[in-house]
């Protein structure tokens, strides 16, 4: 490949790769679910290892939705920096629970387990809980305040969640 077919290549090679976690600004569409200010609908299903979770065992907490899947790289490559996260401020009250989209069970589990995910994840095959939360792709993380209303949105980023948190807490 020559010429400018070659450099034409690299943004559209870049921007497929970088594609799981681009998302069109929810701020900027007032009708959107899960838009920022709005109540946080409601979560509720089996957990990946078993356990039942509702939503009402939240409630009244800040909250962190982590939306994954194991095939994604940036959520694999972001995952340690949320486990650390996870561990300072759960201790404070905030509850993380993961959202994981588009994986099959042992998928799954064994992302949890390679990425040592301390915190309750629910499958999402049939993309359910994602459409509530307008959430197209991951990495995605969602911010619930204490009173249930959606807080932030962090698409592919982490930067400014500890921010986040601090002002909730």
């Amino acid at each position: 490949m020559h010429g400018p077919t070659r450099f034409a290549l690299v943004p559209i090679a870049t921007l497929l790769l970088a594609a799981c976690g681009l998302q069109e600004g929810l701020d900027q569409r007032p009708d959107a679910g899960g838009a920022q200010g709005s109540q946080a609908p409601a979560i509720s299903g089996t957990t990946l290892t078993g356990q039942a979770l509702a939503w009402s065992s939240v409630r009244g907490h800040p909250i962190v939705l982590d939306f994954w899947a194991s095939w994604c790289g940036p959520c694999r490559a972001e995952q340690p920096d949320i486990n650390t996260l996870y561990r300072e401020y759960a201790a404070r009250g905030v509850v993380f629970l993961g959202i994981d989209m588009r994986d099959d069970g042992a998928a799954a589990l064994s992302y949890q387990r390679d990425q040592r995910v301390a915190y309750p994840s629910i499958n999402d095959g049939a993309e359910q809980i994602s459409a509530a939360y307008d959430v197209s792709a991951p990495p995605t993380l969602i911010v619930v305040d204490k009173h249930g209303a959606i807080a932030s949105r962090f698409l592919g980023t982490l930067v400014g969640l500890k921010d986040e948190l601090n002002r909730l807490l």
